[in-house]
């Protein structure tokens, strides 16, 4: 019973999520090292950035797609009053059956609340209860000199520190939105590039929408969500990687892949992982 009621929260909490209107939409492509000893890069995984009232949510498209679809399952499929652990496990096994989710190759979820002046990591892998940062989204900009021109758009570069490394972001006057992909903002324009001192993280925009539009947006700050401090944020992280695990409540990973896991993530850092 516990193993069904587990997996049913964590298919209830997913779909926590409703309807409403993006003031612009951002996307991005993200290029990450995939090893760090061949010098490998991912292909190109795109990312949206939103804007909803006094907040802007950043994660993979994939994740939004995944949002949808659960949503319009919900719909088709309202969830019943279950009676028995027998109509959760059915309730589960149509969900499965029914939901065709992309896969989420980063998965980074960033809330920055321009009230609160706070931004929002929250864990990357799969937790219970979910596990969130909370920052000051304040960053320390200077300008370079440096201009360039993306998507035909008249750019100039500024560069911050953050989380243990240096980045360099190119930002636009012609488009004054004080926002950018990841945690980075700040500047009189928005960011549409950020590359980090050694190359091995990438943002670039490939498409900027200003006019409002309709979108599915998930509650990611779920009731039980804990929050963590950067130390045990970071820490938590590692130890994952340095040890993958899935919950058993969800599904029983074969020991070799997640040694084949374990494998791939000593050759690949998080965008995370030197943020102490």
């Amino acid at each position: 019973m516990k193993k069904i009621l587990t997996c049913y929260l964590l298919i209830s909490a997913y779909v926590l999520h409703a309807q409403t209107i993006a003031d612009y939409i951002v996307y991005y492509n993200f290029i990450f090292i995939t090893d760090t000893v061949a010098t490998t890069f991912s292909s190109p995984e795109e990312f949206k950035l939103l804007r909803v009232g006094q907040e802007s949510k950043f994660a993979a498209s994939a994740m939004y797609y995944n949002d949808s679809i659960m949503m319009a399952f919900k719909k088709d499929y309202p969830e019943p009053d279950f009676k028995s652990p027998k109509e959760v496990q059915t309730y589960v096994n149509l969900v499965t059956e029914r939901v065709i989710r992309k896969s989420v190759r980063s998965n980074y979820k960033i809330i920055k609340n321009f009230q609160s002046g706070s931004v929002l990591s929250f864990a990357m892998y799969l937790s219970l209860p979910l596990q969130h940062m909370e920052e000051p989204m304040a960053l320390a900009w200077e300008l370079t000199g440096e201009t360039d021109t993306i998507l035909g758009l008249s750019c100039m570069q500024a560069v911050t520190n953050y989380g243990g490394r240096r980045y360099y972001a190119w930002f636009t006057l012609e488009v004054p939105i004080n926002d950018g992909p990841y945690v980075f903002q700040g500047l009189p324009g928005l960011i549409l590039r950020i590359v980090d001192d050694k190359g091995w993280y990438t943002f670039t925009a490939t498409n900027i929408t200003t006019d409002k539009s309709q979108v599915v947006i998930r509650n990611w700050m779920e009731d039980k969500s804990q929050k963590v401090d950067r130390k045990t944020f970071v820490q938590k992280t590692i130890a994952h990687k340095q040890n993958p695990t899935m919950p058993t409540s969800i599904i029983d990973f074969p020991e070799d892949q997640l040694l084949e896991q374990k494998k791939n993530f000593e050759k690949r850092f998080d965008l995370i992982i030197e943020q102490l």
